[in-house]
């Protein structure tokens, strides 16, 4: 009895034909694929970037609410930002932001505490984010290390401020402060003054 030469050959295998369309299916979800994990880092950018927005609206609320002083600490050198309150009236000036310029050595003394009500511990910036630098209506040029603050008034006023985050592949997200409204607008772009 003569049988096919298939029927013998009856083995479990892929053909060539089979083979590239796997491939080719494969291939179409690795590619829509790779965006996702490109883009998870600007993800992580812009969720940083409306939460600290959203903690500087808060703060500008619960200074009118509780009639306290507030600031926003900034460690630009740690990369992490908290709360600190003061019940002192406060008068914004260059040395609210730095040393005493009679005194180079020692650090004039802060009527502002940590304030544990609102961030239980400071923020710190997830990895592979960071300041790119501050500019307050304070400090005349950009910070880009140290410390910075934006202190928010019993009276409804919030200093004026412009905070850039940026990646460690160089997307900037900016953060604008506005004075009357306390409004924490988001661009997901580099904004040069």
């Amino acid at each position: 009895m003569l049988t096919s030469q298939a029927t013998i050959n009856n083995k479990k295998a892929f053909t060539l034909i089979e083979l590239i369309i796997v491939m080719a299916v494969m291939t179409l979800f690795v590619t829509m694929a790779m965006p996702r994990f490109r883009d998870k880092l600007d993800l992580d950018l812009k969720r940083q970037a409306r939460m600290l927005s959203g903690t500087i609206r808060f703060l500008y609320n619960q200074a009118a609410v509780k009639n306290k002083t507030y600031r926003l600490h900034y460690d630009l050198d740690k990369q992490t930002y908290w709360v600190e309150s003061s019940a002192k009236h406060i008068r914004l000036s260059e040395t609210t932001h730095s040393k005493s310029p009679w005194d180079k050595d020692e650090k004039p003394k802060s009527s502002f505490t940590e304030d544990k009500e609102f961030l239980k511990k400071p923020v710190e910036l997830r990895k592979k984010i960071k300041f790119k630098d501050i500019k307050t209506e304070a400090s005349s040029l950009p910070i880009t290390s140290g410390a910075a603050y934006t202190h928010f008034f019993p009276h409804g006023y919030a200093e004026q401020t412009q905070i850039r985050l940026e990646t460690e592949k160089g997307k900037i997200f900016t953060i604008v402060v506005q004075p009357l409204t306390g409004m924490a607008k988001v661009y997901d772009h580099d904004l040069k003054e």
